[in-house]
């Protein structure tokens, strides 16, 4: 096995089981989700490169037994139930700071007024959020504290993003989607053929003073923000769902990631081992 690969998965490994030690996760689950998702990709490839997914097949392919492939095979995958809620509930926040209907020349999200047919917030929903009703949107961004409703019926943007950090459950939804949606760009960079890497890239220093920290946290918040409306309102513009007139073309999934890490620093880990 390629040693440089099994050192990225160790390093990949360590949060997640941090995770599921938390969660009371034993290894066999574990090990369990781990063959049901060699079992599933292979089966993917074989049918990919017109090779025939036999049960025979992919148990030569992972390692595992043809029982256990047999077994396997007959259990449900699962799935994410939430992340459309979440795309729908970006969407529309997205959209407050980006269409001029709901918001100033500065991209500064309008006080709107509850219901009506006019930069409303019920027409926000309806135009972004596809068929979810605008309350059930209301009552889920209130519940993330993304909103703030008045007494006269008008609806206050006080968070300029989707953050469900109060709901632990949906924060692992967020994990499993943002998390492989960037293994999968890396995976792409690794093995592309034909010299068309996908966009991936970061900057980080590894002896940054603690005092200069909260500066730096808040100039990517104000940075990243600016960037990702202006990425949005493009999306919006090219997105298919808001083009109903116009015949469906063969579509893709598209979106930039972006997120603040800290940890500490090479010198200090040593320090601390030692101690």
């Amino acid at each position: 096995m390629n040693k440089y690969l099994s050192t990225a998965l160790y390093a990949i490994l360590k949060p997640l089981i941090g995770l599921m030690y938390r969660n009371g996760m034993a290894f066999g689950e574990f090990s369990r989700l781990a063959k049901l998702a060699y079992i599933e990709v292979i089966e993917k490839e074989l049918i990919a490169s017109d090779q025939k997914a036999t049960t025979s097949q992919i148990a030569i392919s992972s390692g595992l037994t043809r029982k256990e492939v047999s077994s396997l095979r007959k259990e449900s995958i699962p799935h994410q139930k939430s992340s459309m809620k979440q795309n729908r509930a970006s969407r529309v926040i997205s959209a407050w700071i980006s269409d001029p209907q709901f918001c100033d020349e500065d991209g500064n999200a309008k006080i709107l007024d509850i219901q009506g047919d006019n930069g409303t917030f019920e027409q926000l929903v309806n135009q972004y959020s596809g068929d979810m009703p605008f309350r059930a949107m209301m009552k889920e961004l209130l519940r993330t504290g993304a909103i703030e409703t008045t007494e006269d019926n008008k609806v206050i943007l006080i968070r300029a993003a989707y953050i469900p950090s109060d709901d632990e459950n949906a924060m692992y939804d967020l994990l499993g989607e943002d998390v492989s949606l960037l293994i999968s760009t890396i995976k792409h960079n690794i093995t592309d053929k034909d010299n068309n890497p996908l966009y991936q890239r970061k900057v980080s220093y590894d002896k940054i003073a603690v005092d200069n920290l909260d500066e730096f946290r808040e100039m990517v918040a104000t940075e990243n923000q600016k960037l990702l409306v202006k990425l949005n309102e493009w999306l919006a513009l090219h997105d298919m769902k808001n083009k109903p007139t116009i015949e469906q073309k063969s579509t893709m999934k598209v979106g930039v990631g972006a997120y603040y890490f800290e940890t500490e620093s090479e010198n200090q880990q040593e320090t601390n081992n030692e101690n």
